[in-house]
């Protein structure tokens, strides 16, 4: 095929920023897209219409396409609204059910209940068997995540017209592959699936379960990860999940694409949410001036030399809690003032709780404000992502964009991102390291603390860490090319 014509691409996932997001999937969605309309491609998005997506904030037009759509024994009336993402000319569709999604605010509901499964397949065979109405052929139809998979198990089988002979392909993205989507096999009743044809060791059986991310993996033509390492991961039995044999199976089309940031949305030369504007030529003063108003805002002193640690996270295991659990007491005496945003597990929440009232240099906030999120990233001098696995990872390439130099486990993302400052010292810009423990990690808190106590190189290390290449423009670049080549490629 040609080399230059623009592509029609099809973007499949549970959420896409700002309509609808928790987590890094709407991140890409909202971003990603973007670009490659930018370098010319026709771009649309697909998502369900949740409660919480307001249709006049949005501005959601329909389209006309409605369909009845079987789920079980019953038939289920869907309509599909369109609207544009902003500040770019991608078309957003949006299907519309009120039980299954209007009537909730959340988009997710939890792995373990059938309501979440049962409107994965609502969504997933509504908006194929709506795509004809909606005039629109795709080269690419790009699946993400679990909640998308059940797509490439319908246009494998009941829906394989859509891929005209072969010329579409399936692009299927693992952002994180602990949640696979797993469910009784009764659930093929729900699908429509034909159990014989699908319900087997090289389709969706795993385990005896229905696996829907092994469907992802197993039918689609090119599989990808948010990072290089997180491909290689994964396909081993420590980060596999279970899935580790099925994706070394698939290794030649397996590859690990990075992400990017919204580099309007994160942006210490503009950001409304911040104390005082800055630049790389500008940092000293301006993260400075940060610095002071957050250590105001969460009760802290503004002790110089005394350097500000920023988390902002899901408080859980992946994220490294455990560990950050079992170092607290010596937290408690060190010259650090730890600034921490997120909620999670509860043991997580209660423990930071205390910390906050019993001592003198940790602060922060449980919950989600996303104004002082940018205030941490801004006012911090390091940022910590201890984390057990990290796909890709967001945090990181935020805390470089606004100069906090990142102290991470060596994983996923954060190891294809963050070069240590001991292993580099010319190029290096953050702290890193390898074992997953308390004691690695107490380590690398304490090299990141000598670093800052050595005052003179400091500023060059923080312009080094702003000038991070974070922007969307060459992750889009890659995924244009991996679509490019999965065309070439001997279809599925």
């Amino acid at each position: 095929m040609e080399t230059d014509r623009p592509l029609k691409i099809l973007l499949v996932a549970a959420e896409a920023a700002p309509l609808a997001k928790v987590g890094g999937v709407g991140d890409v969605i909202g971003s990603l897209p973007k670009e490659l309309a930018a370098m010319g491609h026709d771009v649309r998005i697909f998502i369900p219409r949740y409660g919480s997506v307001d249709h006049n904030r949005w501005a959601l037009r329909p389209t006309g396409v409605e369909r009845i759509v079987p789920l079980g024994g019953n038939h289920e009336r869907v309509a599909i609204f369109e609207t544009t993402l902003p500040r770019s000319p991608v078309t957003v569709y949006l299907l519309e059910h009120e039980e299954l999604f209007g009537r909730h605010d959340e988009i997710y509901l939890g792995l373990d209940q059938q309501d979440e499964h049962r409107r994965v397949l609502l969504f997933c065979r509504g908006l194929l068997d709506s795509l004809l109405d909606l005039a629109f052929v795709p080269d690419i139809i790009h699946l993400n995540d679990w909640q998308a998979a059940p797509c490439a198990a319908y246009l494998r089988t009941s829906h394989r017209p859509l891929l005209r002979r072969g010329r579409t392909r399936i692009v299927y993205t693992v952002h994180n592959l602990q949640y696979q989507g797993r469910w009784d096999p009764s659930i093929l009743r729900e699908a429509g699936l034909d159990a014989g044809q699908v319900f087997t060791s090289s389709g969706l059986e795993s385990w005896g379960d229905v696996n829907w991310m092994k469907g992802g993996i197993v039918y689609a033509d090119v599989i990808t990860t948010v990072s290089p390492r997180y491909a290689e991961e994964i396909q081993t039995m420590e980060f596999g999940w279970g899935l580790d044999e099925v994706l070394f199976q698939r290794r030649p089309r397996l590859f690990g694409i990075l992400n990017g940031i919204d580099q309007e949305e994160w942006n210490p030369e503009t950001d409304p949410h911040i104390a005082e504007l800055y630049t790389a030529g500008t940092a000293a003063a301006g993260k400075a001036a940060n610095r002071a108003a957050l250590l105001e805002e969460i009760g802290l002193p503004d002790t110089p030399g005394v350097p500000v640690v920023g988390i902002v996270s899901r408080l859980v295991d992946q994220k490294g809690f455990d560990l950050i659990a079992e170092i607290a007491d010596w937290l408690r005496d060190k010259h650090l003032q730890l600034v921490v945003l997120g909620a999670g597990d509860p043991r997580y929440e209660q423990l930071l709780k205390e910390l906050f009232r019993t001592t003198r240099n940790v602060r922060g906030h449980i919950g989600f404000d996303l104004g002082l999120s940018h205030r941490i990233y801004a006012g911090s001098d390091f940022f910590l992502m201890p984390s057990s696995f990290e796909p890709g990872g967001l945090g990181q390439l935020i805390a470089l964009r606004y100069g906090a130099l990142p102290i991470v486990r060596a994983t996923g993302g954060l190891a294809d991102t963050v070069t240590d400052l001991d292993a580099d010292p010319a190029g290096g810009n953050g702290i890193s390291f390898a074992e997953y423990s308390a004691p690695a990690l107490r380590d690398a808190l304490q090299r990141a603390l000598d670093r800052y106590a050595a005052r003179k190189p400091w500023p060059s290390l923080v312009a080094r860490a702003m000038a991070y290449d974070s922007r969307w423009s060459s992750s889009a670049r890659a995924y244009s090319d991996l679509y490019r080549g999965a065309l070439n490629l001997p279809p599925m």
